[in-house]
């Protein structure tokens, strides 16, 4: 990573008429790269079929819990009942908070 001269704000890669330029955004500062130094900017990816990760999604309708009414009915009185002593205790609670 370069800096530039001038400013020191960070040089980044341009490509120009095939050639790697270092461009300073702030100043316009620039300077060609050549030599070892280019292959630091050289972007490259590398890939082996082996290190791939391939996913898939298994949907299936089967295995869903089959409950009757009896069961739905009663858990929706359970539920009605829990809820009714909940908003009680707090209505209760509230009353009782603001003497």
């Amino acid at each position: 990573m370069k800096f530039c001269p001038k400013c020191g704000t960070i040089l980044m890669p341009e490509r120009r008429e095939g050639k790697l330029i270092l461009k300073c955004p702030r100043c316009s500062y620039e300077v060609e790269v050549r030599g070892d130094i280019k292959k630091d900017y050289m972007i490259e990816e590398r890939a082996d079929l082996a290190s791939r990760v391939k996913t898939t999604s298994i949907v299936s309708e089967g295995g869903a819990i089959q409950r009757s009414k009896e069961e739905i009915e009663q858990e929706k009185e359970e539920f009605y009942e829990v809820f009714l002593e909940l908003m009680s205790s707090e209505e209760g609670g509230e009353e009782g908070s603001s003497e």
